[in-house]
């Protein structure tokens, strides 16, 4: 008695939407090919999130041909801890691939990348280079807006701050959308980002993302399809 209606109602947990979405990529101002982002979600809170490449003519030469990068999470409530993650690049040599099992109780992360041995402490809410942008999603979910991620980088955790650059409404493939834009860079290196055209109607997924540094546009990604 005398408790609130917050107080004794559960809260749902938050799921996030599978999706397949397939983006044109390109490389210093030319069609580098394509890259298809796929999400999956599954029993006991797990979720599956991969990137496919697919580069064209000599983009080839640059990127790999069946490269993949692929993470196994959990997402409960607010928070995504990966479990697995695996980059490879689609050719028989090992130097550019990347192994990694996060293990929570020991508070490790262990495995092998471009060919060294790692093995790391975990800190609270380390991500992998996929799982980060599943933690974004989640944030976004949650009505959280994404400040500062921790993420293991193949053989170093590095920290990333993400700043908010407003909305934009945007021309796309899939039609005229508003888009909320969040940058993100190392601290002390703001001249090396990522930027992110996330659409707040479709989830959040994102639209466009640049990767620019010193100024300078090096790749973007720009969405041509969705499946939900």
């Amino acid at each position: 008695p005398g408790e609130s209606a917050a107080q004794t109602t559960p809260v749902a947990p938050v799921v996030l939407k599978p999706f397949h979405a397939r983006y044109k990529v390109e490389a210093f101002g030319f069609n580098a090919g394509t890259a298809d982002i796929v999400l999956n979600n599954g029993a006991d809170d797990l979720y599956e999130y991969s990137t496919a490449l697919h580069p064209r003519g000599l983009f080839r030469l640059a990127f790999p041909e069946h490269g993949t990068l692929a993470t196994t999470a959990e997402a409960r409530g607010t928070s995504v801890r990966p479990l697995r993650y695996r980059e490879e690049d689609g050719t028989e040599a090992t130097r550019h691939d990347a192994s990694l099992d996060f293990d929570w109780t020991s508070g490790l992360v262990q495995g092998v990348a471009e060919d060294e041995s790692v093995r790391l402490p975990l800190q609270a809410d380390t991500q992998d280079p996929m799982s980060i942008q599943l933690a974004v999603l989640l944030d976004f979910a949650n009505g959280r807006v994404p400040l500062r991620y921790s993420m293991i980088d193949k053989t170093k955790i590095k920290v990333y701050e993400y700043v908010s650059e407003g909305p934009a409404r945007l021309q796309t493939a899939l039609g005229p959308l508003d888009t909320v834009v969040y940058s993100s860079h190392r601290p002390g290196q703001p001249n090396r980002l990522t930027r992110v055209w996330y659409a707040p109607a479709l989830d959040y997924t994102p639209v466009r993302s640049d990767d620019v540094n010193d100024g300078k546009l090096r790749v973007r990604m720009t969405i041509l399809s969705l499946n939900r």
